[in-house]
């Protein structure tokens, strides 16, 4: 597998990182890449399938839980702000900015976006400002310009109005199909039984289709904004 040394994830809400791409995240970790999770709206809140509210410290423990099976380092830009499903009535220009500053700062050889194709408003936030940030200028001119930035996805995409984009790039995660698992679960708050989106019955049939299309048992797949050879 091809060995990146420093992967930035920018993940809407803390599980979307594990949903899309907890495996390439585990092995890019084990070669000894940084990887570093930018979460953006953390927050206590009902969801769907629960009996009661999760609070704040209930995220941050499965935070926690999940970055010491994946093996990354992580940071929260609206923690306990009520902001979960509400990261599109933020200006675009301020969440360029932080995405900018994230970009210059950890000079990241690999990028990792939610798709565009989404119907979670704060999933099409963010990547529209992760697309604004990362557009191509010289770094003689004082910007960080990222070689490779994917995006993931996640079988929830599967609902889409539009057709969906042509996934192009693939990791084997064979190997690490129990981690990524095993940090679905770490997210108790958010797992679900089948046949939720999010229950491990999902997450392995998607990665299961994904690895049929390259020949091997499981695997991620991403779509490619920019890739520099």
């Amino acid at each position: 597998m091809r060995r990146f040394d420093r992967v930035l994830v920018i993940s809407p809400h803390a599980d979307d990182e594990v949903l899309g791409c907890a495996g390439l995240m585990a092995a890019q970790a084990e070669l000894g890449a940084e990887v570093h999770v930018l979460y953006l709206a953390v927050d206590g809140m009902r969801h769907y399938g629960l009996a009661g509210a999760t609070t704040y410290r209930q995220r941050l423990d499965e935070i926690e839980a999940v970055r010491g099976l994946l093996g990354f380092t992580f940071e929260i830009a609206y923690g306990d702000r009520g902001l979960t499903e509400r990261l599109d009535t933020l200006p675009r220009r301020e969440l360029v900015d932080l995405f900018e500053h994230a970009l210059n700062e950890r000079r990241p050889d690999l990028l990792l976006l939610p798709s565009f194709a989404d119907y979670d408003q704060d999933h099409c936030a963010v990547f529209d400002a992760g697309f604004a940030a990362a557009r191509p200028i010289a770094q003689q001119f004082g910007k960080w310009l990222v070689p490779n930035v994917f995006m993931y996805e996640m079988s929830k995409i599967q609902w889409a109005s539009e057709p969906m984009p042509r996934s192009t790039a693939y990791c084997d995660i064979s190997a690490y199909m129990g981690a990524k698992l095993e940090a679905l679960r770490a997210y108790e708050s958010q797992h679900r039984p089948s046949p939720h989106i999010r229950s491990e019955d999902s997450v392995t049939a998607l990665a299961t289709l994904r690895g049929a299309e390259i020949g091997v048992t499981r695997a991620e797949a991403f779509g490619v904004l920019r890739e520099v050879l």
